[in-house]
């Protein structure tokens, strides 16, 4: 059942291998650093991208219930709340996202991770049944548990 304020997010992840990235030529990218704190399910996200002022975000997943797509809630702080809840316990991760061939591709900045990683958001879960992946990509991962964000950052430590 969703959570107040929250909306579903529909989306399909896949891996790809590193030596099989496309070109980034020209590639709009953005900078994203998420900490995940300790005790729940929040993320911290910082987004930086050339010209254009820096986004912060706290989030919240609710995780899957069933084949029902994840409810999330977000919400937009400034630099000062940001400072405070920097502070709380957590993982971090720092990714590169490449926004192309309809959806992303978020390169982390750890060597230990071996894949990128490909995602797109849907507007509706028949957008997502009837969507044909990029030849570029891999394994659907979407509902790996090894493959949440969370769990990627703490690879890192």
């Amino acid at each position: 059942m969703p959570q107040k304020y929250s909306h579903p997010e529909i989306e399909r992840r896949w891996l790809v291998e590193l030596t099989c990235l496309p070109s980034f030529a020209g590639v709009w990218r953005r900078e994203i650093e998420d900490k995940y704190i300790d005790g729940g399910r929040l993320r911290l996200r910082l987004i930086r991208e050339q010209g254009v002022e820096t986004k912060i975000k706290l989030g919240k997943k609710y995780g899957f219930v069933g084949m029902e797509p994840e409810n999330v809630v977000s919400i937009y702080l400034d630099e000062p709340e940001y400072n405070t809840l920097s502070l709380l316990p957590g993982v971090i991760s720092r990714k590169s996202r490449y926004t192309l061939a309809g959806g992303s591709i978020d390169v982390y900045e750890y060597a230990a991770l071996s894949h990128a990683i490909f995602e797109v958001e849907f507007n509706s879960e028949e957008e997502a049944v009837s969507f044909i992946p990029p030849v570029f990509v891999g394994e659907e991962i979407t509902r790996k548990s090894n493959y949440t964000g969370y769990s990627l950052a703490s690879r890192t430590l």
